[in-house]
């Protein structure tokens, strides 16, 4: 289908768009009279899916955003680039498998590919521990509702862990619960004037997880909603205005927040990368 000169468009009974992926809010799709891919969303906005050398232009058309290459010669490898780079990401272990949670889908727990940046992306993951509380933060851009939305991962480090691993009595608990949350976000506007918002809040979305070796008793408020192993993870959002960077802590209590057992200390959670992607997923 690709030439070395020229997109050479398959005949299909329908020639318009091969559609590639989809989802609740966004058609990943390829123009067959062109090659290029795009990521339409339910507002009718069309983005350019894969990145052009030779820039992007933009235009509003009826009251949606289009995107078209400057230069068509962009567009005719551009289904090419699009899944070398999703190969790639796969291939240096830049995603992970978890669990999501689709209400009302085989009973809201499903394994599916998590497209937030693993610690392997070093450039775009970030990771500290304090006092044997891992917190490991990522972001991804959501162009269909214009936010960076970002995954926060919180864990009491094991003996598996090595090195890195502190026992109780070295950092001064056996358990930890969430108390608080302080967020320092920078972003650079046009002008590269830097815009800085601070967020403090209780919990986490209303949760207020009790951490220990191997997993965590969630919490709302006072109310346990049980035990689980693994990770706990949660997912807020910032809005896409312009990119910038996150970072801040989150602040435990030794103990649990009924029963202390010392004071309470901040974990840092280190700057982390909120950026708009050239390939759209």
């Amino acid at each position: 289908i690709i030439s070395n000169t020229r997109w050479m468009e398959p005949e299909f009974d329908h020639p318009q768009q091969l559609i590639i992926a989809k989802d609740t809010a966004k058609t990943i799709a390829m123009d067959l009279a062109t090659g290029q891919i795009y990521s339409w969303h339910d507002n009718a906005n069309k983005l350019v899916a894969t990145p052009c050398a030779g820039g992007i232009n933009g235009l509003d058309h009826m009251g949606s955003f289009r995107e078209e290459p400057a230069n068509p010669f962009d567009s005719k490898d551009s289904i090419l680039r699009w899944f070398e780079e999703h190969a790639r990401r796969l291939h240096k272990n830049f995603y992970s498998v978890g669990n999501i949670v689709l209400p009302g889908v085989n009973g809201g727990n499903n394994i599916s590919l998590l497209r937030y940046p693993s610690v392997a992306d070093t450039a775009n993951c970030s990771r500290a521990v304090t006092r044997g509380v891992e917190i490991v933060v990522s972001s991804i851009f959501v162009p269909e509702f214009s936010i960076f939305v970002y995954s926060i991962r919180l864990r009491l480090l094991t003996p598996e862990d090595g090195e890195e691993y502190m026992s109780p009595k070295q950092r001064g608990f056996d358990t930890c619960q969430l108390v608080s949350r302080y967020w320092k976000i920078s972003k650079s506007s046009p002008n590269l004037d830097v815009v800085l918002e601070e967020v403090r809040g209780e919990g986490v979305i209303g949760l207020y997880p009790l951490l220990h070796e191997g997993g965590y008793t969630k919490y709302q408020g006072d109310d346990q909603l049980g035990h689980v192993r693994g990770v706990f993870s949660y997912q807020s959002c910032t809005q896409a205005d312009m990119p910038g960077f996150m970072e801040g802590h989150l602040q435990f209590r030794p103990g649990s927040l009924v029963e202390p057992s010392g004071q309470t200390f901040n974990a840092r959670v280190a700057p982390f990368p909120l950026k708009f992607s050239q390939y759209l997923y």
